[in-house]
């Protein structure tokens, strides 16, 4: 992801998880938070709610494979309820990924 960004001339910073994303936040703002509905230490619900919450200029894109074996709820669709500006839905390519960019930046 960081290459087709940084390649199609966006700056990008990197988080291993959502509480590392909002203190980068904090420390300068950014246009666009990317982010994984699964990941270790604060989730994706989390960060999206306190995203919105904390800094509300910042557009939310969220990815995932949208469910998890053995069950059948899509949280997909539940993070497109919190108003994100778009979803994707794993695995997707590189062109999926800046069409996705360049609309919720529009």
């Amino acid at each position: 992801m960081r290459v087709a960004l940084e390649g199609a001339g966006y700056e990008v910073r990197c988080a291993l998880e959502g509480s590392e994303a909002l203190a980068m936040l904090n420390g300068s703002a950014a246009d666009l938070v990317i982010t994984d509905i699964f990941m270790p230490g604060q989730e994706g619900f989390e960060t999206i709610s306190r995203c919105k919450a904390e800094f509300p200029q910042t557009r939310i894109i969220v990815m995932s494979a949208g469910t998890v074996p053995g069950m059948k709820h899509d949280f997909l669709a539940t993070a497109g309820l919190l108003g994100v500006g778009a979803t994707l839905r794993k695995p997707f390519s590189a062109d999926q990924l800046l069409d996705a960019v360049q609309e919720v930046l529009r």
